[in-house]
């Protein structure tokens, strides 16, 4: 009985510590990193800025408390608010976090991290860098042409446990993800589809999950990736609301609709 005590608290400790690969994922979906240039009586200073957006205060305060100790600031924007962590101190608790809690797959994320980590030690009056301010010039030029064209040099990814690319992903599903009906045809056809700029996160989703077909939207160059089959999406709900959980309200309440929908509908037979 005791051996069986230690196995279950053990898997415990590994399940929450692959719990928080969730907020990884939810932040590579959600944030903007910048390096803040501004003026003041002694001439021009630097800031860094890691920036978390979305409408749900009660998850940001979550990720405030998680990845960066209640340091970080929320103020309201239109249609939600930012979590903001700014200055050099704030944004070193938030690489302390992704190194214990690395970014699974996406090599456009992973750039603006490493050119934000990678600026740190040029900023101050104090700093030893050489020519410093043409080091923090080219940040910002770097992430600047990030944010326009998402175009970066490949990155080798490493490997994950399966349960903390799991949690992973669904991060990424409540900060980019969409499910629901849409009209196909004369029948309503369900749905549940994620877009994003970085291309190998969207490969992941379908090669993690077994489903789903991936193209590149015309209109905005996004890669997209969505699934259609009843019985896929009655999977996916399935994985995201009991095997890694949704902790976004808003993507919670429409899986539960259209899980409740899917149960519930009956095709009529064709004549």
């Amino acid at each position: 009985m005791q051996s069986d005590n230690v196995s279950s608290a053990d898997n415990q400790q590994e399940t929450s510590r692959f719990c928080k690969f969730y907020y990884t994922g939810f932040c590579v979906g959600e944030m903007s990193c910048s390096l803040i240039k501004a003026n003041h009586k002694h001439g021009v200073y630097y800031t860094p800025d890691f920036t978390v957006a979305n409408a749900d205060l009660c998850l940001l305060k979550e990720i405030n408390r998680v990845i960066g100790i209640n340091t970080g600031i929320i103020s309201p924007i239109k249609g939600g608010y930012n979590l903001k962590f700014r200055g050099v101190r704030k944004v070193q608790l938030i690489f302390q976090f992704f190194d214990n809690f690395p970014v699974v797959a996406g090599d456009i994320a992973k750039h603006k991290l490493s050119f934000l980590r990678n600026v740190l030690p040029a900023i101050g009056k104090y700093s030893q860098v050489q020519d410093r301010f043409a080091v923090l010039e080219q940040c910002r030029k770097d992430l600047k042409f990030l944010k326009l064209h998402g175009l970066v040099q490949e990155i080798r990814d490493t490997q994950f446990e399966t349960d903390g690319i799991g949690y992973f992903l669904a991060g990424i599903i409540d900060a980019e993800g969409s499910c629901g009906l849409k009209k196909s045809d004369k029948r309503q056809q369900p749905f549940f589809a994620v877009a994003m700029k970085d291309r190998k996160i969207i490969y992941l989703l379908k090669d993690f999950l077994g489903c789903g077909n991936i193209h590149i939207r015309s209109d905005d160059g996004l890669y997209h990736w969505e699934a259609n089959r009843k019985s896929e999406v009655l999977k996916l709900i399935a994985i995201f609301t009991e095997k890694y959980p949704s902790k976004l309200l808003k993507m919670r309440e429409r899986m539960q609709n259209l899980k409740r929908f899917l149960n519930d509908y009956t095709p009529r037979p064709h004549n």
